[in-house]
This record gives structure tokens, C-alpha cells and sequence, in this order.
């Protein structure tokens, strides 16, 4: 199994948009009422903050993953929000989703963390990455528990109570 990442073009516009109306993504990505359409164009074009990527295995797309500048996200914002809105430098976010739900639950999830969580170091010096699974998604806390992020506390994000999640470099 080989898993690899490519910045967010253009032309996968049509295959996430399919991946978030489906309700494993759905139900849980976009619970704030965002259509997905409305965000579409920053992925594209970029914000000076987020970084999307596909997730490929064996050159499939399976996957969406995006890492945000945390640093870079307070001081480009208006109005910065969130549970990570005034994070230090260095400090960066993950989220993703495995789109093909029959991919769900076997595992490719950890590996998939572990390998975005060196990208991200080595493309970003970032000295800490954060993460805020929803309490109720035990899937998703457990593979970054496996992927090396230690728990942190619970916070309410005003929408669902999350998971805080962090993963430090060993060598800072």
C-alpha cells in the first residue's frame, strides 16, 4: 500500500464535492450549516493559511486532508475563530476525511496521519500539530491516538464538545 498526498486542484472540485454530500462526511463535517460550495474557491486559490490536500492510495484519491497555519490563520483574519484562534508559531491544525466510506475502519487512517503529521514537519517547521475530533467520534480519537497525538482536554468549539488533541515534535 502506497499513500500519497497532492495539493487541492481545480479539477478535484467535482469528486470532494461528492465525498462531503455523502452522510458520513456530511454529518459530521458540515454540522455549522457551511454548504460545501461555499468554501470551495479558498481551497483553489488558496488563503495563506490552509493547505489541502487529496489523499491517494495506490494513486486513488481515497481522501481529503488539510493542515492549517495556525500563526498564519490569527494574523491574516479579521476576526479569527475557533478553539485554535491564538496559537504560537509553529503551531499547525489537521483535519481530514477518508471519502470512500467503504475504506472506513481499516486502518488506513493511522498511517495516513502518521505520514501528512511528517509532511506537515518537514514542509512547515512545525514544532506542534493540533486536532479536535468531536467526543462522540471514538473512530477518529483513536487513530490519532495511534498516529502519536496525546490527549489534551475537552472544549466546546459552539457547535459540538471536542476532543483537543495534540501532537509535539520530539526534537524541540
Amino acid at each position: 500500500m502506497s499513500i500519497s498526498f497532492s495539493p487541492f486542484q481545480e479539477e478535484h472540485i467535482p469528486l470532494w464535492l461528492s465525498w462531503v454530500e455523502r452522510p458520513h462526511i456530511k454529518n459530521i463535517w458540515f454540522l455549522e450549516d457551511h454548504e460545501a460550495a461555499d468554501i470551495i474557491d479558498e481551497k483553489v486559490t488558496g488563503n495563506g493559511y490552509d493547505y489541502p490536500h487529496l489523499i491517494y492510495i495506490d494513486q486513488i484519491p481515497i481522501g481529503y486532508i488539510v493542515c492549517r497555519d495556525l500563526f498564519a490563520y490569527k494574523n491574516f483574519c479579521i476576526a479569527p475563530q475557533g478553539v485554535f484562534a491564538n496559537e504560537a508559531q509553529g503551531t499547525f491544525s489537521l483535519d481530514l476525511f477518508i471519502g470512500e466510506e467503504s475504506l472506513t475502519g481499516q486502518g488506513f487512517g493511522v498511517e495516513i496521519v502518521k505520514q501528512f503529521i511528517d509532511f506537515v514537519i518537514h514542509s512547515f517547521n512545525a514544532k506542534k500539530i493540533l486536532i479536535s475530533p468531536d467526543i462522540a467520534n471514538k473512530r477518529a480519537i483513536r487513530c490519532y491516538e495511534k498516529a502519536g497525538f496525546q490527549y489534551q482536554g475537552i472544549v466546546n468549539d459552539g457547535v459540538v464538545d471536542c476532543y483537543i488533541m495534540e501532537y509535539k515534535r520530539r526534537d524541540v
